[in-house]
């Protein structure tokens, strides 16, 4: 398996990208759809911290694949449908807004509650905002917001794959899958 993406497929870095963010995403989802019913203790806390750390990493995780993106070519789309091929390109593109809005809207309702967020105990990442809890309640409601947004699209993204899978046939879910798509 190639490392960058060829015109026919996409390589190790980009399929790692995309399962590993599926993962953590989903972790941070989990996280953060629990963490609200805890009871006020060291375990909220804990579920707290973990997802803003989280949330972190997928900002930077997010900020590498776009890096990646711009520096490796793109697979040339199975699919001969011009409508389908922009749909999908414009999918794609907001998949990476809705996720910034996403991370950055939890880092402001973060930072307007309490300030800097510690980062897995390792280093903190500043406050973007001071604190006001007039801009957290915007914030607050621009994060969950956009997480229902990016939940309808990620469920667009996996019928569009099964679609292309069962329907049309074409190698464009096993081209993001790991070993052969031929």
């Amino acid at each position: 398996m190639d490392i960058k993406n060829t015109s026919s497929s996409y390589g190790f870095i980009s399929k790692n990208f995309h399962w590993i963010m599926t993962v953590i995403i989903l972790l941070n989802f989990t996280l953060g759809y629990f963490m609200g019913d805890l009871d006020k203790g060291p375990l909220r806390f804990f579920i707290f911290n973990l997802h803003k750390s989280v949330g972190i990493l997928v900002l930077v995780l997010i900020i590498l694949r776009l890096f990646w993106r711009l520096i490796n070519l793109v697979p040339i789309p199975l699919s001969q449908n011009y409508l389908l091929n922009k749909l999908s390109k414009v999918v794609h593109y907001f998949f990476y807004f809705i996720l910034l809005v996403m991370t950055f809207s939890g880092w402001t309702y973060s930072s307007a509650r309490g300030g800097p967020i510690n980062v897995f105990g390792l280093f903190s990442v500043p406050a973007l905002v001071e604190k006001n809890n007039e801009i957290a309640k915007i914030a607050i409601n621009i994060h969950t917001l956009s997480v229902y947004v990016f939940i309808a699209f990620v469920g667009l993204h996996i019928l569009a794959s099964l679609y292309h899978h069962y329907f049309l046939k074409d190698k464009t879910l096993k081209r993001m899958w790991f070993g052969r798509s031929n």
